[in-house]
């Protein structure tokens, strides 16, 4: 699996540690959403881990994987920091 770095990263806070996590490629996402993420199941989180595939695999650009990921966080109510205005 390749990297797929984006150019705004995403800084995502743990609600029971306080621990923040940057997450600056599609690959950092994926695995998030797969190993670390609250909730397993809603509509912006299906679409998060299709949309990560598919840049993985080179059919989408890693700007949608970043975008998919940040309306799955909002989705699980998980507080992310953005650099950039989504």
């Amino acid at each position: 699996m390749s990297n797929r770095h984006w150019n705004f990263p995403v800084m995502v806070i743990c609600k029971r540690t306080g621990k923040i996590y940057t997450v600056g490629t599609t690959k950092e996402a994926l695995d998030m959403l797969l190993n670390a993420w609250p909730v397993a199941e809603g509509k912006a989180f299906m679409m998060a881990l299709q949309v990560c595939a598919d840049v993985e695999s080179g059919i989408r650009q890693p700007l949608e994987a970043r975008s998919s990921f940040v309306a799955a966080a909002r989705e699980a109510g998980v507080p992310i920091e953005t650099t950039m205005a989504e």
